[in-house]
């Protein structure tokens, strides 16, 4: 199996030990890539109003699309660990996308496989990934019957 997380971030280390320990425990269960993607061309974008910058991630992301698609958004269905576990189970190849400040716009949410809610909280970019990559963990060992779960 292949994870993509796909996100509009700068690059932030406050939290790099943590993704990377979860990165890690993933790796057993599969491959996965986690991409930042911020240019000057999103930074303009975001500095003209959330239209432009909600468009401009949708560009950036079409590159990305690959296996069944997730779209991280609050507004979105929020599932348990349980659910979450099955929504993953016989997928060869899962793209994650998580949207920048003003995140996704409609389009972009209508053209994924799924949507997504971690939390109705509106959270940091480096809180989300954390607990996308918790839950990704979580949901392989949910699959393989191990004990992390408990």
């Amino acid at each position: 199996m292949q994870i993509n997380i796909i996100s509009i971030e700068k690059n932030d280390d406050d939290f790099k030990n943590i993704k990377d320990k979860y990165i890690k425990l993933i790796s057993k269960y599969s491959q996965i890539n986690d991409l930042s993607l911020f240019n000057k061309k999103i930074a303009k974008a975001q500095s003209i109003d959330a239209i432009n910058a909600k468009k401009s991630y949708h560009e950036h992301f079409l590159p990305y699309y690959k296996g069944f698609t997730i779209a991280l958004d609050e507004k979105s269905k929020e599932l348990n660990s349980i659910e979450f576990a099955n929504l993953l189970k016989d997928k060869n190849e899962i793209s994650f996308f998580i949207g920048g400040a003003y995140g996704l716009n409609d389009e972009f949410l209508k053209s994924v496989d799924f949507t997504l809610s971690l939390s109705k909280l509106t959270l940091a970019h480096k809180f989300v990934k954390i607990l996308l990559l918790e839950q990704i963990f979580r949901a392989f060992c949910i699959n393989n019957n191990h004990p992390y779960h408990k």
